[in-house]
């Protein structure tokens, strides 16, 4: 069972985990905005849910599995309800290629803030490089559909703007961000990235605080 709030924020070390939906990684404090945080907390609805053909299998049974329950409610468009100099690790993937630039940069900010000096951030987001390299001017549809997730109904769920190693190097130095540097898959000196980083074909950075 994952600890709770209070008490990962009372362990030795501390780690913060943004955007996890359901990779929910035990030490952590894992953070997202997915309904289903509000959905666990109501017996039954989850069950509802699945009877009246709302909700899938696999996702009933992570409800079952009580894997929403420890998931905590953070907008990253918002101020962080921490306080300065709390976590020495913070990682999020493939979140920010869904806020808008100006919310990526507040939540960047944010991200430093509640960094200890010292402390590391890990980013995994998809490389607009190899994005643009893989697209066919023979068959734009499909290359459109995925670099702006054109199909997600929920807006935030949708990729409103994209990164490479220059653009994200340049807004981790706007932000304060030292020893920024570009990672290969599930290398670098974030703790657990062998159990958090799951998409190898992402642009990785880390930069210190």
């Amino acid at each position: 069972m994952v600890s709770n709030s209070e008490d990962l924020l009372m362990d030795d070390i501390r780690k913060l985990h943004l955007g996890c939906f359901d990779q929910v990684v035990p030490g952590w404090l894992n953070t997202d905005i997915t309904p289903h945080i509000f959905v666990a907390r109501v017996p039954g609805l989850a069950w509802l849910l699945y009877r009246v053909g709302r909700m899938s299998r696999e996702r009933y049974e992570q409800h079952r599995s009580g894997l929403f329950r420890n998931v905590h409610y953070l907008d990253v468009r918002k101020r962080f309800p921490y306080p300065d100099n709390t976590f020495h690790f913070v990682y999020t993937s493939h979140l920010l290629e869904h806020l808008v630039p100006a919310h990526t940069e507040f939540c960047v900010s944010e991200i430093y803030r509640v960094l200890r000096p010292g402390g590391i951030v890990r980013i995994a987001v998809p490389d607009l490089d190899q994005i643009v390299a893989s697209y066919d001017p023979q068959n734009p549809v499909p290359w459109l559909d995925s670099f702006f997730e054109a199909g997600q109904k929920n807006p935030k769920n949708r990729h409103h703007w994209h990164y490479n190693e220059v653009s994200m190097r340049r807004l981790l130095e706007k932000v304060g961000f030292q020893e920024i540097c570009r990672c290969e898959f599930r290398q670098g000196r974030c703790a657990d990235i062998a159990i958090l980083d799951r998409r190898p074909e992402s642009l990785f950075m880390e930069a210190v605080k």
